[in-house]
């Protein structure tokens, strides 16, 4: 029996080194690198955008026309910069504070027919209501969950301010001069909602970012005037709450 024991292990030392031997290296695998995300960055973005806003007309009564409504709506693109700070408070949670700048050229007009006060439609005159936002800008908390080495979703919120111009024409039955309107522009706030991806795509201080926000701005309300050489006030047009809602793509840089 000892002597079958001392023969194994014999063919055993001599087979071992053999087979080592004949058994590639296993390759070398680099730990992924994980970002860190605590820092300040700038970065510029672009994208699509769409608004809406409810629109409502009233009249003295002497001028016999009931309220009118509408929607005004608008599409185009936006885009802008961006820039904030970040802290890494944990290896999965982020919080941070942003503000952005975009411009954009939404907006466009409604039209209503002219409603005798009594209900009764007529065939002249109307109102149309006009608005145009050029620019919004945004101050907002972020909190962001790492769940990959790269990859971190995150969803924000704040304060948002908006500039739009304002126009509004009505005619009224008897047609010009008894008409009147309205030009302006002003500067409304409100808040601002959404979320996104920020993505490290080549391990380094180049972020990558897709988001979407949703914005809602303050309306406004307005007193038109008579066309000379009539006088008086002609309408009330009111611009109500816009809301703008945007789908962007971004790039930045982490200091």
């Amino acid at each position: 029996m000892k002597s079958f024991a001392i023969a194994g292990l014999a063919v055993t030392a001599l087979i071992a080194p053999a087979m080592a031997a004949d058994m590639a290296p296993l390759p070398y695998k680099a730990p992924v690198p994980v970002t860190n995300w605590t820092g300040c960055y700038v970065g510029a973005d672009a994208g699509a955008a769409w608004s809406a806003q409810d629109v409502a007309n009233s009249a003295p009564s002497s001028l016999d026309q009931a309220g009118v409504v509408g929607t005004i709506n608008g599409a185009g693109p936006v885009g802008g910069g961006y820039a904030g700070c970040n802290l890494q408070v944990t290896p999965v949670w982020v919080v941070g504070l942003e503000g952005d700048f975009s411009a954009t050229h939404l907006g466009g007009s409604a039209n209503a027919i002219n409603v005798l006060a009594n209900g009764s439609p007529t065939t002249f005159g109307g109102i149309q209501w006009t608005s145009r936002l050029n620019w919004i800008a945004t101050v907002r908390g972020r909190v962001g969950y790492v769940f990959a080495p790269d990859l971190m979703f995150f969803v924000t919120g704040g304060a948002a301010w908006g500039a739009s111009n304002y126009r509004s024409f009505d005619v009224f039955a008897p047609g010009c001069p008894v008409c009147g309107g309205t030009t302006f522009s002003e500067t409304n706030a409100g808040y601002v909602a959404g979320l996104g991806f920020d993505w490290t795509p080549w391990h380094n201080n180049w972020i990558v970012r897709m988001e979407y926000l949703y914005h809602n701005l303050g309306g406004t309300t307005a007193t038109a005037a008579l066309t000379p050489p009539l006088t008086g006030v002609a309408a009330n047009p009111v611009w109500k709450d816009i809301v703008v809602q945007s789908a962007r793509l971004g790039l930045s840089y982490k200091f």
